[in-house]
């Protein structure tokens, strides 16, 4: 399976780098080829444009666009790592995807209404939250970014096959954060096509 890794964070010292670097590990040893696209070393512009807008229509798509959409072409999984800040994903990351699951590229509206153009790749979704597990059940947090999430990338036929929430990751021990470590051993299936 090829495994494609999008990961968004600024800081390499970060515990999303950390879990990255273990699901990139994790994925080889069960089998997969793997690429990571770091948004942050890559410098991706985020601004969708009134230009890439009228580009998706005339296909005209901007190179950095098509070269990402050329990864997610290549991928059977799609693993975002991200942290959550203020409920929802960087800015950086809602803007890529803005641009790249563009129409024509990840859905479009046919005689039947909305093609799903990514149909069949499957999603794994790692996010870590600075407050506690409780704080965000209780309010109903997490089963609503699990929502949108499911609607935002099933909206392109993406099939999410697992969502975790790392909590508490500003204050969590050493302790807490190997077994969020140790978590990511059971994230994928395993496959003998390497």
């Amino acid at each position: 399976m090829n495994n494609l890794i999008i990961y968004c964070h600024p800081n390499s010292e970060s515990l999303n780098h950390e879990i990255m670097v273990k699901v990139q590990e994790q994925a080889l040893q069960d089998g997969h080829l793997t690429r990571v696209r770091d948004l942050y070393t890559l410098n991706f512009n985020p601004v969708l444009s009134a230009k890439d807008i009228v580009a998706f229509k005339t296909g005209n798509i901007a190179e950095d666009i098509l070269q990402e959409q050329e990864h997610i072409k290549w991928a059977d999984i799609i693993t975002l790592i991200h942290p959550i800040w203020w409920t929802g994903m960087p800015g950086l990351l809602k803007g890529y995807f803005d641009r790249v699951l563009s129409y024509g590229f990840a859905y479009r509206y046919g005689q039947h209404g909305i093609e799903q153009m990514l149909a069949g790749k499957k999603m794994y979704i790692i996010n870590t939250v600075g407050s506690e597990e409780q704080n965000y059940n209780d309010k109903g947090i997490f089963k609503a970014m699990r929502i949108v999430a499911e609607n935002t990338f099933g909206f392109t036929g993406l099939q999410i096959e697992e969502h975790r929430f790392f909590s508490s990751v500003i204050t969590a021990g050493e302790e807490t954060i190997n077994e969020y470590l140790t978590s990511l051993k059971s994230l994928f299936p395993k496959t003998l096509s390497v």
